[in-house]
This record gives C-alpha cells, structure tokens and sequence, in this order.
C-alpha cells in the first residue's frame, strides 16, 4: 500500500495541543446540566458513575494510542486511512460515512443544544437561522486558517473556561455534604444506568483518531492525552459532587440547567447577571468545536473525493449544518437528539474502538506483519 503525503511540519503543533483540544471536545455545555442527567437513576451516588466514567475513558485513550502507533508504519495514522485499509476500498469508505455522520451529529448536537440554553435563559426571541448562520461565518473563517488555528482557539477557550470551573468556590458556604450520605445505598443496575446517562459527558477524546497525523512528536502526546482525561473527571466530579451538596434530590431533579441555576444566585456589589457572562463563555467553548468538527469532516470529503476543494467541502458542511439545526424546533428535540447522541456514543467509544483494534491485530497477524 502507497503511503499518503507526508504532512509538512508548517501545518503540525506540539505535543501539548493534544491537551487543550481534548478539553475542547470533552468540556463544552455538558456541566451546565450533569447533575440533572445523572443523579436521576442513582441520586446521591451518581457521582460514583461520573468517576466509573472518566476512569474508564483511560483504557480506551490507551487503545486508540496503541492503534494509532501500529498504524504509522503504513502512512498517515488516522481513522479514515486505518479503516480502509483494514476493511478494503469499499467496507472501509462505508464505515468512513458513518464516522462522518457521527462528527458532524456531534457537531449539531452542541451547538443546537446551546441555541436552546440560550433562547430559554437570555434571548427568547433568539432566531436558530441567524444565529447559526453567524456562527457558522466565524467556523468558516476559523477552519480555513487551518489546523493550527483550531489548536489556538482550543487554548483561548481553555483560559476562558477557568473563571466558570472557579465559581464552584462559592456552593462551598451554601453546601450541605450530608446529601452525599448514605453511600453505595444503590444496586449497581442504577450506577451503571448513570454511568450510560453520562456517557457522551466525556465522549470528545476519540478525536485523536483524526488529528493525530497533525501533532509533532506524536510520541510526546500520551502524557498530554491522559492529563487531558484527568483533568475532565476532575472537572465533572467536582461538579456533580457540589451539585449533589448544593440541591435537595426533589431540586436537582426539576432543574433543568443546575450549574446556571446556581449562577444566578452570585452576586457582586457593581457586578450583577454572572449568569449572562457565563453563558456568553459557554457560545465561546462552542466555536473549537464545531471547528474541530467541521475540519474533520472536511478532511473525510478529501480522503473520498480527492478533486474536492476543501472550500467548496466547507460550504457544504456548514450549510448542511444551518439548515438540520433550524431543522430541531423545540427543546424536547434537543433533548431527543442529545439522547440518540449519548446511545450512538457509547457504541463508538466502548464498543467500536476495541472492535477496531481487534480488526488491526487480526489483520496485521494474517498478513505476518504483527511487532
């Protein structure tokens, strides 16, 4: 098999851009209402299923890490080129397709469930179709500067999103951590249940799998990918533990955004509506995401149909993009949505991924080329 292009080093970042892209896609809109979605089985241990969770996001890194090394002795290590390869021309274009659809339900997903935050909570006359059509012009200008540019966004969004994770200093005073008691009270039916609740929380990491060709020193990237995990389940625990001690199970359970609901009530002397400027950094965590997203997609078009201009892909996507979030009306939709997308996630992440790498290992063992 031909080895693709090498890609020039002008286009790669450094080992690090692996952290602040895996938060990018792990750490968008989801801890505005974790609470909600998971102590709805479980109550006050639901913050075991976010642990369970996170800890099991490692195992599957260490597996896409593993696939992605024993790829690059055939050429450009990505999932496009990993699945043609090792299931032919035409399986492997299929399964492409799919793993297009998913990016880019990925993609919808987020970005119409943040439209809904924001018409119910700020800008009830919000219009979906300007909005996302304005969206979409800075997506355009952001993914056409290219990879590098998607890296910086990420690390803005990274020290963007600080002053929201340090507003959990203020549930402290207000906590009462007797609603953590008693502990394990739960059969592990009802664990496991949260545990899937909150599967697409930490679903993001995979995307790996298709920028990994564009990170300098690949090799350098483990620690970054598994400090990047690290840091997420911090990030959550600590937002399903305060968001147990901060609400009663009956408040929790009617709140539909918690974490924004605890906003509302932080109050500075010349300093009001903390709420509105936090929702306005949630929009900002949007951007690499959808960008991220879109470039991929983009990079999918170019692996089928090399004669596509990446432009010309990027109008496409965007537009299609616009038109399926106009498309989802109401919020009972979105929540629709973000259900099919928490199944369909759980089937990538903990089913596909060690099914893909036993496809490897079997193909490269018939084939003699096992390390």
């Amino acid at each position: 098999m031909a080895k693709a292009n090498p890609i020039n080093d002008t286009h790669k970042a450094g080992p690090m851009a692996v952290f602040f892209l895996t938060q990018t896609m792990q750490i968008a809109i989801e801890f505005v209402f974790i609470q909600q979605l998971v102590t709805k089985d479980s109550q006050q241990d639901a913050w075991i299923a976010v642990l369970l969770g996170g800890l099991s996001t490692f195992p599957v890194m260490w597996l896409i890490l593993r696939l992605l090394e024993k790829e690059r002795r055939y050429g450009q290590a990505d999932l496009f080129s990993i699945q043609r390869r090792i299931f032919g021309k035409l399986i492997g274009s299929m399964l492409n397709l799919i793993v297009s659809i998913y990016v880019f339900l990925y993609s919808v997903t987020y970005l119409r469930s943040l439209i809904e935050l924001l018409q119910v909570e700020i800008f009830p006359q919000l219009s979906t179709l300007v909005f996302s059509v304005l969206f979409c012009l800075i997506v355009w200008y952001i993914v056409m500067g290219g990879f590098r540019n998607i890296v910086g966004v990420s690390l803005i969004n990274f020290i963007y999103l600080l002053p929201l994770f340090l507003s959990n200093v203020f549930v402290v005073p207000h906590a009462h951590f007797s609603n953590l008691l008693p502990i394990m009270e739960h059969r592990p039916q009802q664990i496991f249940l949260s545990f899937f609740m909150n599967t697409h929380v930490y679903v993001g990491f995979e995307f790996i799998l298709f920028y990994y060709p564009f990170i300098k020193k690949p090799e350098e990237a483990k620690k970054w990918a598994y400090f990047s995990l690290l840091t997420t389940l911090y990030i959550y625990l600590i937002f399903i533990i305060l968001g147990i001690v901060y609400y009663s199970q009956g408040e929790v359970q009617k709140t539909i955004w918690p974490t924004l609901t605890f906003w509302k009530s932080i109050k500075f002397p010349f300093f009001e509506h903390v709420d509105i400027i936090f929702s306005i950094i949630l929009l900002w965590s949007l951007i690499p995401l959808v960008s991220l997203c879109s470039w991929v997609l983009t990079r999918g078009i170019k692996f089928t149909f090399p004669k596509i201009k990446k432009k010309y892909s990027l109008i496409a996507i965007l537009i299609l993009t616009i038109v399926t979030a106009y498309l989802i009306r109401d919020g009972q939709q979105v929540m629709m949505l973000t259900r099919l997308f928490n199944i369909i996630g759980f089937i990538a992440i903990y089913c596909y991924i060690p099914l893909l790498f036993l496809c490897q290992w079997l193909k490269n063992l018939f084939t003699g080329e096992t390390a």
